[in-house]
């Protein structure tokens, strides 16, 4: 027999296609290999249960226990939140509510910084706010290069968050890697440049993703970044970064003469940000989402179910 929790989750993600995705019964029963009779059921059980009210809910009383664990867990934390779908089940509807819940976050005349990865792009496409926030501004917390992926073009990510808030967009024109530190001194003075760095240590939000697997990181693979510090964050026991800041498991930071040739908000306006969100899915994020509780670098997670199950038994076993 299906169990509970199993059936609640199949019921929402047929409630979620058909009343937010806004798509067909047909349609939604030929992408789950059924038929139409079979959603048209569900969608009665679903509102029989619950489930489908003003708003969809999910399957709350697992959500809710995980909450409460990281919540008493790691005290500072401001708020956490777990959305009821898998990445791995249905990879749009767990984005598209990571970003609902991200709205929750953001509001008028707020000063937002930008990080990149490939969670934050895909959440840049998902946005549909409720509000529109004219008075706010969303800034770019790193410089670019044309070297890397597109998650990696946080000049994009900040447009697609700016549009949709019809917010104002704050770019940072300067490269990502700068090789020599008297030129990143200079390009600093700029008034363009230094405009943006004085509003990095004005920030109300921070959002970004949370790095892993820094052997393959492209910074290593391109060789952008040189092998000579990628032995180095080895030699450290680097599990992940925010915004380029590497940190072991513990979440203390590493100490690194790269940084200085990094266009990127120094660690220190980070810390002093009062609201700093961590957005991250998968396995490979499971070390590096502890890193960032364990050195109270984020003070607010937004993950998926299957992340924060993981985080729970590895912290419980470790």
């Amino acid at each position: 027999m299906e169990k509970t929790a199993e059936k609640i989750h199949k019921l929402y993600i047929i409630a979620h296609k058909y009343y937010i995705e806004r798509k067909t019964q047909q349609e939604i029963a030929n992408e789950l290999n059924t038929n139409r009779v079979v959603v048209n059921r569900s969608l009665k059980q679903a509102k029989k249960l619950g489930i489908i009210q003003i708003r969809l809910n999910g399957d709350s009383s697992e959500v809710d226990s995980l909450k409460a664990y990281f919540l008493k867990t790691f005290n500072f934390l401001k708020s956490v939140e777990i959305v009821p779908i898998s990445y791995q089940t249905d990879e749009n509807i767990c984005i598209s509510l990571m970003s609902e819940a991200l709205d929750g976050y953001i509001k008028d005349n707020y000063s937002i910084g930008i990080g990149w990865g490939t969670t934050m792009e895909k959440i840049s496409t998902h946005l549909q706010p409720e509000r529109k926030y004219p008075n706010s501004q969303f800034i770019s917390l790193m410089g670019s290069t044309n070297q890397l992926p597109p998650y990696f073009q946080t000049n994009n990510i900040v447009k697609r968050f700016a549009d949709a808030y019809n917010a104002k967009p704050v770019f940072m024109f300067a490269p990502f890697i700068i090789e020599n530190v008297l030129d990143k001194r200079t390009l600093s003075l700029s008034k363009d440049i230094s405009d943006i760095i004085v509003m990095w240590g004005k920030l109300d939000l921070i959002i970004s993703g949370i790095g892993a697997y820094i052997s393959k990181s492209p910074f290593f693979k391109d060789r952008i970044l040189s092998d000579a510090y990628l032995k180095e964050l080895i030699a450290h026991n680097v599990v992940g970064d925010v915004l380029t800041h590497f940190f072991d498991e513990r979440g203390n930071f590493i100490e690194t003469e790269m940084y200085e040739k990094i266009m990127n908000i120094s660690i220190d306006d980070y810390l002093k940000t009062n609201l700093r969100i961590g957005v991250a899915v998968g396995s490979d994020k499971v070390q590096p989402i502890l890193g960032t509780l364990r050195g109270e670098i984020i003070n607010v997670l937004i993950t998926d179910v299957h992340t924060a199950n993981l985080i729970l038994h590895t912290e419980r076993v470790e």
